[in-house]
């Protein structure tokens, strides 16, 4: 299962709003993954936006967004949108051939349970994910479970923060048909809330990210390796922690 609608808005909030309250002007976005325009939707509330570029390897996911009238509902026809562009490409590669630099990137990718998809989450990956931020800019990545998979999840934090952002915040929200759901923000430099307008929102605000960055004792933060391309941690982590749970 990719999403539930009957609450994927926690999780589509959580993996941009705290990222957008701290950018002071986001203009272009980088969304890696995100083909089903959920992510599009929530940056779109932002009206200083003025470009998102979705890098999603299959187009089928795509289509769906923009042609089946139940996700079209739900994603509010984000993909129809003159500020969103849709490139069908592997993020990794992405990442290295484009020469444009981005106020956000968010990566909305699936979990590291491949080998390919672990690269996706390794420690060359967040730097040249880095070289494309603008100097004040934030990349946050989904971080899959602290509950179910939680030495993977401490080591994508782990691996982000040996990649040289100078801010990393874990935080998690419990997704009911997910469970307890992680994510990761890393910030180029500081980056404090900015006392600026919330769009309309069902679960998010400003207040709540207090709750949300506590983490109780047995998931809290542990000395997981740090995943590379050559040594692929994060993997095993996942398929350990996973499988305890199959």
């Amino acid at each position: 299962m990719q999403f539930s609608s009957i609450d994927e808005y926690r999780y589509h909030e959580s993996l941009i709003h705290p990222a957008m309250q701290r950018l002071t002007n986001p203009q272009s976005i980088l969304i890696l993954g995100g083909g089903d325009g959920l992510a599009a939707r929530e940056l779109l509330t932002y009206s200083k936006v003025k470009s998102i570029t979705v890098v999603d390897l299959d187009p089928a996911v795509a289509e769906l967004a923009k042609n089946n009238v139940y996700l079209t509902q739900l994603n509010k026809q984000s993909f129809f949108s003159n500020k969103v562009q849709i490139q069908h490409k592997d993020a990794f590669v992405y990442l290295t051939e484009t020469t444009n630099v981005f106020d956000l990137i968010v990566v909305d990718l699936p979990d590291p349970k491949t080998v390919s998809l672990a690269r996706l989450y390794s420690k060359q990956f967040y730097q040249i994910a880095k070289r494309r931020l603008t100097n004040n800019g934030i990349l946050v990545t989904q971080a899959t479970s602290p509950f179910f998979a939680t030495d993977a999840f401490w080591s994508i934090h782990n691996t982000v923060l040996a990649s040289g952002y100078q801010q990393v915040t874990p935080y998690h929200v419990d997704v009911p048909s997910f469970g307890d759901w992680g994510f990761v923000m890393a910030c180029k430099s500081t980056c404090p809330l900015v006392d600026k307008t919330l769009p309309p929102t069902r679960f998010y605000s400003t207040q709540l990210e207090s709750a949300l960055m506590l983490f109780s004792v047995d998931i809290a933060n542990r000395a997981s390796k740090v995943s590379s391309l050559d040594k692929p941690h994060v993997l095993y982590y996942y398929l350990e922690g996973w499988k305890y749970w199959s």
